[in-house]
């Protein structure tokens, strides 16, 4: 009889996308290794090889959809188009993003509420895996200001952390339910380009 061969990282990022579900479900604070094997169909034994806790799965999530995330807009960015343009297009990817994902999404934020309530401070950790886009941006704002697409006296990294809080309030939005689909987003983002643009 023929041995069956196991995919072990599709077997792995079959169990980060459902852990991830239960996490939105249920909350990431209640899921137990247990849930998440059963859910899976995986030993919890097997489970262990893969990670060692929940906080592994959870930053294995993160870790495939900002790798993913990053070679999109590294794509945008490499594009011959103006600065501005490009802007608007990283906005576009990242407020479609969030409403496509919006379980993981949910996930993340519960994540991270859960981990302040029980007295971490989270900042450095968020910093870690969005604050590429902030250097994005300013990396374009710069160009931009530099082609005369926008105005001089612009400030790159101000202009980025505004872009950047955008993108943190469309991810609350939508976690609170306040916004069903990426067009609000898209819109307050258009309107900020707009604003800085000559």
């Amino acid at each position: 009889m023929a041995k069956t061969t196991i995919d072990h990282s599709e077997r792995k990022r079959m169990v980060v996308m459902k852990a991830m579900r239960l996490f939105a479900q249920i909350g990431f604070s209640k899921v137990s290794f247990r849930e998440i094997a059963e859910a899976t169909g995986v030993a919890r034994t097997v489970l262990y090889r893969y990670f060692t806790t929940k906080r592994d799965i959870f930053d294995a999530a993160i870790s495939e959809l900002t790798q993913g995330l990053g070679d999109n807009i590294r794509v945008i960015c490499e594009q011959r188009i103006p600065a501005t343009e490009r802007i608007d297009k990283v906005c576009t990817l990242v407020a479609e993003t969030f409403h496509e994902r919006k379980e993981f999404f949910a996930a993340v934020c519960d994540y991270v509420f859960s981990m302040v309530n029980a007295g971490h401070d989270m900042s450095e950790r968020i910093e870690l895996f969005t604050g590429k886009l902030r250097v994005v941006f300013a990396e374009l704002i710069r160009e931009a200001i530099e082609n005369k697409e926008c105005k001089s006296s612009l400030d790159p990294e101000n202009t980025a952390d505004v872009l950047y809080s955008i993108m943190e309030s469309a991810a609350f939005r939508m976690r609170l339910g306040v916004e069903k689909d990426p067009e609000a987003a898209k819109i307050r983002f258009r309107r900020a380009i707009a604003a800085v643009r000559i």
